[in-house]
């Protein structure tokens, strides 16, 4: 149990199924923990910096490129999609979480992930009015636990914003390159 919230199990997968479908739990930024389906996620990488390709012209928050098992994946700040304050440069590892969506494969660079929860479909709430109007597109809805409100990604809707912001970068003379 967490924080005495009932619904919240941090027992990674050891408990009862039917508490709820299961989230990643990931530190974002200091202040914004979010929820990430675990039907989505594919991996989780920790890499070193270097191992990122960065391609000029794009927005600041595409990191790069990744070569994972011999795919081309497109690497962001998740932080910096949501409008939150970036990445430090200076980390000496970078976390990413490798989504599976519709639209191909995605790595989101996060701080931290922090475990997994599992969440019953009633506990999940409308984020309009609760969040800011500008996180609302990339979520599927957020969970209050005590004063903490953690979001609850849609990474499917984060490919389609990823895609927009790659498709403006390659504006400037890049081509643009499917996620997938």
């Amino acid at each position: 149990m967490l924080a005495g919230v009932p619904w919240v199990n941090r027992e990674e997968g050891r408990g009862d199924r039917s508490q709820g479908a299961p989230y990643l739990r990931l530190l974002v930024h200091e202040q914004c923990t979010a929820l990430l389906p675990m039907t989505e996620i594919q991996q989780v990488l920790v890499l070193l910096p270097q191992q990122l390709t960065a391609i000029p012209n794009m927005p600041a928050m595409v990191m790069g490129l990744l070569n994972f098992r011999n795919r081309i994946v497109w690497v962001l700040d998740l932080a910096q999609l949501l409008n939150l304050e970036p990445l430090p440069l200076e980390r000496s590892l970078v976390t990413i979480a490798l989504l599976q969506t519709p639209k191909g494969d995605l790595g989101l660079a996060l701080r931290q992930v922090r475990g997994i929860v599992r969440l019953p479909q009633e506990a999940i709430q409308s984020p309009v009015g609760t969040v800011n109007a500008a996180l609302v597109p990339y979520l599927k809805g957020c969970c209050h636990l005590g004063a903490e409100i953690l979001f609850i990604l849609d990474g499917a809707a984060i490919a389609e914003g990823a895609l927009k912001a790659i498709a403006k970068g390659s504006d400037a003379g890049v081509p643009a390159v499917d996620v997938g």
